[in-house]
This record gives C-alpha cells, sequence and structure tokens, in this order.
C-alpha cells in the first residue's frame, strides 16, 4: 500500500517538476519570497522554484529508504503525510504564479488587439495625415523593438546561466516575432499610402 502511494507521490512529483522549471523560465525570480519565508518545512532558499522540487525528491527518496528499513506502517504513513504537505503547498505557489502571470498577459494582448483595430480603421479610411502619424509610430514601435533585441542579445552573450541563456532566448524568439508583426503592419500602411499618392497624382 504505501509503495503504491511512493510511486504516485513519484509521478505526482514529475509533472510538478515540469511545472516548475517551466515557471522558473519564465524569469520571475520569486520562489523564496512565496515559498521558504512561508513554510518553514523547507530548507531550501533559493528563487527557482526547481530548487524546491529537487529538495521533495530527497525528502521522497529518504522515505522510500525508509521504507527498506521498517515495516512500520504508520510511521511512513506519518513521513507520507508530511511530505504531502510540503508538496501541496509548493504546488499552490506555483499555480498562483502562473495564474497571475496569465492574467498579467491578457491587458498586454487587449492593448495589441485595440492598437490593430485603430490601425485597421486609419487604413480603412484613407486619411493620409493619420496614416502617415501612424506609420511614424510604427517606425518608432519598430526601433524600440530593434534595440530590446539587441540588449537581450547582449545579455545573453555574457550569460553563462543554463536557465537565463533558455529564459533570455525564448525572450529574444518572443520580440522577433512582435518585431515581425509589426514590419508587416508597416508594410500594410506604406502601400496604402503609395496607393492614395499615386491616385493623387493621376
Amino acid at each position: 500500500m504505501v509503495e503504491l502511494e511512493l510511486e504516485t507521490l513519484a509521478q505526482k512529483l514529475r509533472q510538478l517538476k515540469e511545472q516548475a522549471v517551466h515557471r522558473d523560465l519564465q524569469g520571475e525570480r520569486s520562489a523564496y519570497a512565496k515559498t521558504a519565508v512561508l513554510d518553514e518545512r523547507f530548507n531550501c532558499r533559493s528563487d527557482l522554484f526547481s530548487d524546491y522540487v529537487s529538495e521533495l525528491e530527497k525528502d521522497l527518496l529518504q522515505i522510500s529508504r525508509l521504507g527498506e528499513k521498517t515495516k512500520d506502517i504508520d510511521l511512513l504513513k506519518l513521513y507520507c503525510d508530511r511530505f504531502v504537505g510540503k508538496f501541496a503547498m509548493l504546488q499552490g505557489k506555483i499555480n498562483q504564479v502562473t495564474r497571475k502571470q496569465k492574467q498579467r498577459s491578457i491587458p498586454q494582448q487587449q492593448r495589441i488587439q485595440s492598437w490593430q483595430n485603430r490601425l485597421n480603421k486609419v487604413i480603412n479610411s484613407g486619411d493620409q495625415n493619420q496614416l502617415r502619424e501612424k506609420l511614424n509610430q510604427q517606425k518608432q514601435f519598430e526601433a524600440q523593438l530593434e534595440q530590446k533585441i539587441a540588449e537581450k542579445n547582449q545579455v545573453l552573450n555574457r550569460s553563462n546561466i543554463k536557465t537565463d541563456t533558455a529564459r533570455l532566448s525564448a525572450e529574444i524568439l518572443s520580440l522577433k516575432s512582435r518585431l515581425g508583426e509589426c514590419q508587416k503592419t508597416t508594410w500594410k500602411l506604406e502601400q496604402k499610402i503609395n496607393q492614395l499618392e499615386s491616385r493623387f497624382k493621376e
């Protein structure tokens, strides 16, 4: 019975480790403030959630070894219950951070969509002054994104930490994707302006 419970806990712990690593790669180093400070059961003092999972892995290994040395089911259940308490606490904190991250991403998506809607109205209106104004704004956005990409690349080139390298690479990829969309919009605006100017010349 205890062996079956340990195997179930091991499976859940593997899933939690994947969540923790993913959370750490997002770049928010808040594990210590959200976990160790609030729960004295954790000895870890890291800002990475994955390090707290590593502590749980050691706990589970100790329980497994204890199970090989004793047949005291009540004692094993006690250690399992303590483990589950630490596990549940860490899982709750990781999920809480993930939910907050998703909530923060929604306003950004809404701003991008709102900006795109305004752009489409200007493009359809055919007002050259407004088109030129939006074109200038688009080029400023492009310049800002290019600067951010260059800065991230500089930090990436100096970084030797695996988690930082993965996080920075993901951020650069996201910025390049945004730059590509921005350049598409710039091209549409330039095409519309050229089209209107051609009609005017005719």
